[in-house]
């Protein structure tokens, strides 16, 4: 099974953070996400030759990702191995499969891509300001930051001036510290703002 994969990397002090989008790779990221939440999945069924105690927990295992058969998700498991998103840690004697550093960028990156900003059922009156000012040597940080407001749904005052009607003080909160550019972030809630008319068009509101 082919993968088309896409990359988009964020430069920081330390290196670079290598976000990894998968258009085909639903079952890869949902193996992912069960690592996440605590499931446990023994390193035994990475080797070439599954053991037969393994079978039926590969078959649950399978069912619940949705897996068209038992060798699909085995594939989808190697891939991610291959790719170094798990690792092999011990927990009360047994070696199980965790997520690695790769694999927990691509969670973060999975939470990203669903990411939303909830519209309530009465507007509160209040607009949410994003202001930011952050340095050329997080040049491209910034614009994958920016490009997120857009993907957010925000309206572009000024260049590093966004604004949003609804409550997101979380969402902003999480990709700043996601792209590490929080330092350089400030949110503002505004009663009043110029331009109103024009906003109110623009987000539907009454």
């Amino acid at each position: 099974m082919k993968r088309k994969q896409e990359y988009s990397s964020v430069k920081t002090t330390s290196g670079y953070l290598e976000f990894q989008i998968h258009s085909r790779g639903q079952l890869a990221d949902h193996i992912l996400l069960m690592i996440n939440e605590g499931i446990l999945l023994p390193a035994s069924l990475l080797n070439p030759v599954l053991p037969k105690a393994m079978r039926p927990l590969l078959r649950q295992l399978s069912k619940k990702c949705h897996a068209a058969k038992n060798e699909t998700f085995i594939k989808s498991l190697s891939y991610l191995n291959k790719k170094r998103m798990v690792s092999i840690a011990e927990k009360n004697g047994q070696a199980i499969l965790t997520l690695s550093e790769n694999g927990k960028k691509r969670i973060l990156q999975f939470h990203l891509d669903q990411m939303a900003i909830k519209r309530p059922k009465r507007w509160d009156g209040c607009w949410r300001v994003v202001l930011f000012d952050i340095p050329e040597r997080k040049k491209q940080a910034r614009e994958i930051f920016r490009s997120q407001l857009k993907k957010l749904g925000f309206y572009q005052l000024q260049k590093s001036c966004f604004i949003h009607p609804f409550d997101c003080k979380s969402e902003i909160d999480y990709i700043s510290e996601l792209f590490e550019v929080s330092p350089y972030v400030n949110f503002i809630v505004a009663k009043e703002i110029e331009g109103t008319t024009k906003l109110l068009t623009l987000f539907h509101l009454p």
